[in-house]
């Protein structure tokens, strides 16, 4: 399975409300923005299931498969741009 597709299987692991907008990212070739909606996803679960009355839609997601999506997502983005370098930070 190429790394692209396994993206995409993946992204229904995103709250369901967030499945679409990850998708056009993943259409777009959008990964900053996808990483971001995937980092943003695992804070808000994470947030939710600690509340006194957390939202159903995150409770349903299961945080180590989107957890497995994030890091899909992280080797996929250094393999296409390469890993950052020491040189790469100084510029930042």
């Amino acid at each position: 399975m190429q790394p692209v597709e396994k993206i995409r299987k993946l992204l229904r692991e995103l709250p369901k409300s967030d499945q679409q907008l990850g998708e056009q990212f993943l259409q777009q070739r959008d990964f900053e923005s996808l990483k971001e909606l995937v980092d943003s996803a695992i804070l808000r679960v994470k947030k939710s299931v600690k509340s006194d009355s957390p939202k159903q839609e995150y409770v349903d997601v299961d945080l180590f498969s989107l957890m497995g999506l994030k890091a899909e997502i992280d080797v996929y983005v250094e393999l296409i741009e390469g890993p950052e370098t020491e040189e790469d930070l100084e510029y930042d």
